[in-house]
């Protein structure tokens, strides 16, 4: 009975881990569609003739700028329209757009 109480946990936490990680990265995919507009579908333009390429950015880049733009310690003329586009995401929001931007490159 302990053996099969121990697998069935085991199932359970390993599907929740799957789970999650499959809506870590659906967050993403629906999340970066209000960025396309501006950074490419693939996250290949100079948007507005002004920003890195983000396709070119790291996990940890994305994540820097983005909660810089937050906190006003990063960005440059599109400081203000960053701001106002990234004010409604949470850390984990934000997380996950930088874990899909990244899933991007070719």
């Amino acid at each position: 009975m302990k053996t099969t109480l121990n697998t069935t946990l085991k199932s359970l936490v390993l599907a929740g881990a799957i789970l999650s990680s499959t809506t870590l990265l659906a967050d993403g995919v629906e999340l970066y569609k209000n960025c396309a507009g501006c950074h490419g579908i693939n996250g290949e333009k100079v948007a507005l003739g002004k920003s890195k390429v983000i396709a070119d950015m790291s996990v940890e880049e994305l994540n820097q700028s983005m909660n810089g733009y937050l906190n006003g310690t990063y960005g440059g003329p599109m400081k203000g329209l960053m701001k106002g586009q990234l004010a409604k995401l949470s850390k984990d929001d934000i997380s996950a757009l930088s874990t899909h931007i990244v899933s991007l490159k070719k």
